[in-house]
């Protein structure tokens, strides 16, 4: 005969079950969250593009629709809200502005996009297929530095057929993709995302910034900075802060927007004048001193990753035969110099910023 606690704890097990069962069938019958997920999306995205274009400095919201095939094979339509964002793409370079997309919670419920109040959307630009090829690029280097560290934004590429909301004749379908928003990189790392203006380089954790160091050079990347903003502003220089609290330490810097690095190469980009390089193609080390000592674990590491890497770039058919091989030779220089003690010591080890002590 069963214990009188055992049955209790028995039926404490059952009770748990009857309840939980249930949410669990619910999310197993879910299709799988956007940034699970490395497919290209088909989408068709209907705004009223002209206007948004003819008031590109204005930070309104607009009504868009997104419809798109779901995991399902069946196409779903979701009422949203858009806005110009960014600066130099939105004001000066593109023809068509990088967009911000808002989110009604109730009715992303059971779709892939549940769970996603805004995403940032990085679009066509301009119809000439090299702009294409940029953001093709841009993309795989948010993918390299997933194979790197989950402390990192995901994305999720877009094939996007952009609809005039209020003209018939405007029409094009160019790739996209979506950045992952800060919190869910911060939920994912048991972190908080950060609202600080500025930090000191030696709060940021010593193993994730040398990751962070060390990509940014392989990828031909000086704009950015992980310790302050422009003009005071809340940190940092195309990265994000995310840690425990905004008084704890270790910080964690996440970098975005890559469109200005040397393995994309884009002829509107240009190095900052005080760095005093030749072009955007050439590599400068802008890691911190203090972290050196993780460096041999570092390169290990992107030595393991070198052919998901190459990879990439190699499988993407995306990528036009010239633009991949001239990415693949621009990584495999990264991998001769940090696998030659004596370039390793002149062009990172030498270079680092701020004491070692």
């Amino acid at each position: 005969m069963m214990p009188a606690d055992s049955k209790f704890r028995l039926s404490v097990v059952l009770l748990a079950l009857v309840l939980v069962a249930p949410l669990m069938a619910q999310e197993i019958n879910k299709p799988p969250r956007l940034f699970s997920d490395n497919d290209e999306m088909n989408v068709t995205f209907s705004g009223p593009w002209r206007s948004i274009r003819n008031n590109i400095k204005k930070d309104a919201l607009y009504p868009a629709q997104l419809t798109y095939t779901g995991a399902d094979g069946n196409q779903h339509t979701i009422d949203v809200e858009v806005t110009p964002r960014g600066i130099s793409r939105r004001e000066r370079l593109c023809d068509f502005p990088p967009l911000k997309i808002y989110f009604d919670k109730e009715k992303v419920k059971h779709t892939e996009f549940r769970g996603n109040k805004s995403l940032k959307l990085v679009t066509y630009c301009n119809t000439r297929s090299k702009y294409e090829q940029y953001y093709i690029k841009e993309f795989l280097i948010y993918r390299i530095y997933n194979l790197i560290t989950g402390f990192s934004f995901r994305v999720r590429p877009l094939f996007v057929e952009y609809k005039d909301s209020q003209s018939s004749k405007f029409s094009t379908s160019r790739f996209s993709f979506l950045i992952e928003d800060l919190d869910d990189v911060a939920r994912r790392n048991n972190v908080n995302k950060l609202a600080i203006p500025q930090i000191k380089y030696k709060t940021l954790d010593p193993v994730e910034i040398s990751k962070f160091s060390l990509f940014q050079f392989m990828v031909g990347n000086v704009d950015f900075s992980s310790v302050n903003g422009p003009e005071g502003d809340r940190c940092c220089h195309n990265t994000k802060l995310i840690g425990a609290h905004d008084t704890q330490v270790p910080r964690y810097s996440i970098p975005y927007d890559f469109d200005s690095t040397g393995l994309v190469d884009a002829h509107y980009a240009y190095p900052p004048e005080a760095l005093k390089l030749r072009n955007i193609r050439q590599r400068k080390y802008r890691g911190f001193c203090f972290a050196n000592d993780q460096l041999p674990d570092t390169i290990a590491l992107f030595n393991q990753k070198k052919p998901a890497i190459l990879g990439l770039f190699k499988n993407d058919v995306r990528l036009n035969d010239n633009n991949r091989r001239k990415a693949i030779k621009y990584i495999e220089a990264f991998y001769k110099i940090i696998n030659d003690p004596r370039e390793l010591k002149a062009k990172i080890i030498d270079q680092c910023r701020g004491s070692a002590l």
